[in-house]
């Protein structure tokens, strides 16, 4: 039981990493594109006639539908690390509260095998098997 939550643990934490590289190199992605509409505007300002004006315009719609969709991954991506660290963090506390259980069951079966009265019954125990052959 505990192996197969340090397996989902560890598995959560892979997802995670992984969501977090999508999210950095998204986030450069959408940089290079916000240079590039930039660059595109500028270039614009000098070309404002004709054939160059409208090409320039359709680049930029273009640039400005990636940006779009980059960003909306991007909050999807985030989203989803954000429910993936929230399941992280209830599935620590669930081990946690598992071990500190076990942990005082371990206690208080030492304490009950220490007893004397744990010891007496064994060596009872012991000699039923004994008495009721004599009888």
């Amino acid at each position: 039981m505990s192996d197969d939550r340090d397996t989902l643990i560890k598995e959560l934490l892979a997802e995670s990493f992984g969501l977090r590289t999508k999210a950095e190199q998204l986030s450069q992605y959408v940089e290079t594109r916000v240079a590039e509409l930039v660059k595109v505007r500028k270039a614009l300002g000098t070309h404002e006639t004709g054939e160059a004006h409208r090409r320039l315009t359709e680049e930029i719609a273009a640039l400005r539908a990636g940006l779009e969709d980059v960003t909306r991954q991007r909050n999807e991506m985030q989203s989803r690390l954000d429910d993936l660290l929230a399941s992280h963090e209830r599935l620590a506390e669930t081990l946690t509260a598992a071990s500190d259980q076990r942990d005082r069951l371990r206690a208080r079966l030492a304490e009950v095998e220490g007893s004397r009265e744990f010891r007496l019954a064994r060596r009872l125990a012991a000699l039923l098997p004994f008495l009721r052959s004599v009888s």
